[in-house]
């Protein structure tokens, strides 16, 4: 064995036509999308008015239940940001006039009243009628600035509207109106038309008819409607909407109120929802305070995004791109472009080129305008324009839309077509079949928009739109000449493209994301986006090598906890067999219990498991939301494992954690990628590394025969006491071989960073190389390296000292168990560390954000990206001219600011072709396309993975 190589798991080798060699996978970023989109550090609260019906029927045991409900609401910590009102509604007696109490007095911050809240809620009372069409009616008008309408309660009281002060400065803020009722509408006295005498709102005539209890109810869906279509505060110089969102509850309704409650939602753009206790009350009003302040129409301009060669797939000379662009709403926007790569023959920088053999990318590696091979024109820049997406729905034919109905046929069979035939109201979540429809012909493309009010603009179609991969990246696959690139996207689907022509032949929804289709229809305002499918894409073959199959799998991410196994075998005959989850959450020791969101790549491997050697699928048990808010480390009852499954099948065959193995230390969330690998090259994999948030590495030695027994255990753990902080791992070790002088040791590679708070500065994090003595066979046990038994390079004093410090660091290093580098403030490491003849490379990014911003503006954050190469023994500088002195070796040659904007890929090793078509003389560092670093040629093995042949 070379004594000076990197460890890769096992991975398919293509020749590529230029050689471009993809060492790694793609980052696994978490919640970065804080990066693109982030809301003022003051968020802006919304206007939320709660209409509580008084009726005689609330008396007793419900009106009970709903003080109880709204006590919850105003001790929610996080409802504090909300400034709301109580309006209370019945009439004086049954069948006269309504009575309207204004309970809280004006509009006040829950958070800072909550003593005046919990006071006004038990004057809540249980009187007489219900006439929620007057109270909507005054709803309305307290709400609205004009001193015409102002809206005055039963005691003569003159209450202020919320919508206050420069529309430029408080545009955002979104009103929304909570109406609870009991009962059928009655007492309703909105004044008629003095010629016809039909019920009016504001001059307009209502509909009267039985969904809206005739009379009893008549013109509730008008003022809902109004509300929702009107800007109460108009301005000149912003072009946002002060309208209002109407939510209804109805409080152990019949099925007439229910429908007459829901026809008042619809209208108002808000949603309805059934309660029958206090827990389901609160429960509604939950989702809509929380729904009120996430969907907050902040102004927002889009950062550049630049290109990142770890998200591309490369087959050939072409490199497939993909895209995406964030926005203010939860459905983003994303597309995939075809390029060509290209060499200079002169300076053997890598290119990409366009149709007319245009660079892509600028100085700064952001896209300029560009024709891609599926184009006929430039797309002026625009990440959106041409590409794949500009192919959908473009040839008015309905989209091969397939769901997992029937999994004894194939996808592609009609029984498995999303169609309005096949797919009910429960699949949706809807409650109305013509609501169903229209959302299936929306997302087949079938859809037309409906004729826009006057002054109003057309509602989106979703042809020409693709989902945005945030997190995902493309895989291509050859089918004798025939290539498909398939890419999972935030739609929720799986992209199967036609390589040549850019078309969609077919996409996959998991019958379990149809309920979202409502969602990414509506595209409400918000700050973070809907997932969908934004996992990880695994593709390979099983099978006998004269006729395998071809498989893929893909995760979710923070989509949600599953992943979904495919026969892609015949490319336009898919075939679905099975849905990898945890059935049952609640019930421990079931199949799959405790899996995590599903962030970890499924790497495919041979493992010898149940006395025979399998093709297996191995994934990290994925992530916790727990750790989301955890500031010290706690145990994680979900993805604390590592799962094994039938590559052909995806039946569990092993799971590797606490309970089921006896390896203890498995205590945290695993969402990285593992490494499965073949430490003696016989082609059954014998050992696996993983990186748990809670900062561990985990060993797992496998056996290969009957003979052995599976062992492991936690060998590093750099949040044991004493450690300093609480650092967390989101990446994938990077192993490497060290054998000099009798020492030989495997160097475990990693940074830290808590990937969904990149803006926090609270933790200064680091980049650790830790050593594991048992290179060849398991340990007798498994000795845990605390960072107390690191050294601290940090200081560089083994290249920057005196000739003392110089021997103490020498001596030090030698005893200790490893080493660590502080990063500097908010600098995070967001992908896998690259090796390569003792080089350490990674990246890593600091990101700001302006806290000055307007209270209506989001914005992405700025930053700085960072490329390190160091010495893999010692964390040294091992290049000069990264500190741009060619001659002088120190602290400032360890890292590099880069080019490009935005967070960073991984490093990439490439091998240009020199001119006779054969490997040139050199070997290339390159982050993205910028180059940062050149060696000579040399013959040390690197492992790269490209697309599948068929």
């Amino acid at each position: 064995m070379n004594n000076d190589h990197r460890i890769s798991p096992t991975r398919t080798m293509v020749t590529l036509g230029l050689l471009l060699s993809i060492t790694s996978s793609p980052p696994l970023l978490a919640d970065d999308v804080q990066i693109y989109i982030t809301p003022p550090p003051n968020p802006v609260p919304p206007n939320v008015l709660f209409v509580l019906d008084e009726s005689g029927s609330m008396n007793g045991t419900p009106r009970t239940q709903l003080i109880t409900a709204m006590q919850n609401i105003i001790n929610d910590a996080t409802m504090a940001n909300v400034n709301a009102a109580l309006l209370g509604y019945t009439t004086f007696s049954w069948g006269g006039a309504p009575r309207l109490t204004a309970h809280s007095g004006n509009f006040m911050m829950i958070g800072a009243n909550q003593a005046t809240f919990l006071t006004q809620i038990n004057n809540l009372q249980a009187l007489s009628g219900t006439p929620p069409v007057r109270d909507l009616e005054s709803a309305v008008n307290w709400f609205d600035p004009n001193p015409t309408f102002n809206f005055t309660d039963s005691t003569n009281t003159t209450m202020a509207t919320p919508i206050t002060g420069a529309p430029v400065n408080n545009w955002c803020k979104p009103n929304h109106i909570v109406l609870l009722s009991d009962g059928s509408p009655n007492s309703n006295a909105l004044p008629p038309s003095a010629n016809n005498g039909i019920n009016t709102f504001r001059g307009a005539a209502c509909t009267a008819d039985a969904l809206s209890f005739n009379q009893g109810g008549n013109c509730a869906r008008e003022i809902a409607a109004w509300a929702l279509a009107t800007d109460l505060q108009p301005g000149n110089s912003w072009t946002g909407t002060q309208n209002i969102t109407t939510h209804t509850i109805g409080f152990n309704t019949n099925a007439q109120t229910q429908a007459f409650l829901t026809s008042i939602s619809n209208a108002g753009g808000g949603n309805f929802y059934p309660a029958a206790n206090s827990t389901q009350i609160t429960a509604a009003f939950q989702a809509i305070l929380t729904t009120a302040q996430q969907s907050i129409p902040y102004a927002y301009t889009a950062p550049v995004i630049p290109f990142n060669q770890s998200n591309a797939a490369v087959s050939g000379n072409r490199i497939y791109v993909p895209m995406f662009v964030p926005t203010g709403t939860s459905a983003w926007g994303g597309n995939l472009k075809s390029y060509t790569i290209t060499t200079d023959p002169i300076t053997s920088k890598i290119i990409l080129r366009d149709a007319n053999n245009n660079p892509i990318i600028d100085s700064n590696y952001a896209f300029i305008s560009s024709q891609d091979h599926w184009s006929s024109t430039l797309d002026g820049g625009d990440p959106l324009a041409n590409g794949a997406a500009a192919q959908m729905g473009a040839s008015n034919v309905s989209r091969k839309l397939y769901t997992n109905l029937n999994n004894t046929l194939p996808l592609s069979n009609a029984a498995n077509l999303v169609k309005t035939t096949n797919i009910t109201n429960a699949d949706m979540g809807v409650a109305a079949n013509a609501t169903r429809i229209d959302l299936i012909n929306w997302i087949t493309w079938n859809w037309t928009a409906p004729t826009p009010a006057v002054g109003q603009t057309a509602a989106p179609s979703h042809e020409g739109t693709m989902g945005a991969p945030i997190h995902t990246h493309p895989s291509v696959v050859d089918y004798n000449g025939n290539k498909v690139i398939y890419l999972p996207t935030s739609e929720g689907v799986l992209e199967a493209i036609d390589a040549t022509t850019g078309k969609e032949l077919w996409a996959f929804m998991p019958k379990d994301l149809l309920p979202n289709i409502l969602a990414l229809k509506t595209n409400a305002s918000a700050t973070v986006p809907g997932y969908g499918l934004d996992g990880p894409l695994t593709i390979y073959k099983i099978g006998p090598t004269n006729n395998p199959k071809t498989m893929a799998i893909v995760g979710m991410r923070r989509g949600g906890k599953s992943y979904y196994l495919l026969d892609i075998t015949d490319r336009l005959n898919p075939k679905f067999i099975t849905q990898i989850t945890d059935p049952a959450p609640s019930t421990a020791g079931d199949s799959f219990d405790g899996l995590g969101q599903t962030w970890s790549k499924a790497i495919h491997s041979r493992i010898f498991i149940g006395n025979a050697v399998k093709d297996v699928l191995v994934f990290g048990g994925g992530y916790d939301t727990d750790q989301d808010n955890a500031t010290t480390r706690v145990n994680d009852n979900e993805g604390n494992a590592i799962f094994i499954v039938d590559a052909a099948n995806g039946s569990l065959l092993l799971k590797l954690s606490n309970s089921t193995t006896g390896i203890s230390g498995m205590n945290n969330a695993i969402p990285a990628n593992v490494i499965p690998f073949d430490m003696n090259r016989n082609g059954v994999v014998d050992r696996i590394y993983a990186a748990d948030v809670g900062g561990r590495i985990i060993r797992i030695d496998v056996p290969e025969s009957t003979s052995g027994t599976l062992t492991g255990g936690v060998i590093a753990d750099i949040n044991a006491a004493p450690a300093s902080a609480f650092r967390r791992f989101f990446n994938t070790p990077e192993i490497g071989y060290y054998n000099r002088n009798g020492v030989q040791y495997l160097a475990i590679m990693i940074g830290t960073g808590n990937q969904p708070t990149p803006l926090d500065t609270s933790v200064k994090d680091r980049f650790y190389m830790i050593k594991d003595p048992n290179v060849w066979t398991p340990p007798s046990s498994y000795v845990v390296v605390k960072e107390n038994s690191l050294y601290d390079t940090s200081a560089n004093l083994i290249q920057d000292g005196n000739n003392t410090q110089q021997t103490a660091a020498s001596n030090s290093l030698a005893a200790a168990n490893g080493w660590y580098l502080d990063f500097g403030s908010s600098e995070k490491s967001y992908s896998e560390a690259v090796l390569y003849n003792y080089a350490v490379l990674f990246t890593t990014y600091s990101a700001t954000i302006n806290n000055n911003q307007s209270v209506c503006q989001t914005q992405g954050a700025t930053g700085v990206s960072r490329f390190y190469a160091v010495n893999m023994t010692n964390g040294a500088a091992i290049f000069p001219k990264l500190g741009g002195n060619d001659t002088l070796l120190d602290i400032n040659d360890r890292s590099m600011v880069l080019s490009m904007n935005g967070i960073p890929p991984a490093s990439n090793l490439v091998f240009p072709e020199g001119d006779n078509g054969m490997l040139g003389t050199k070997v290339k560092a390159m982050v993205g396309l910028e180059e940062v670093q050149e060696w000579p040629n040399q013959l040390i093995p690197i492992w790269w993975e490209e697309s599948i042949n068929n």
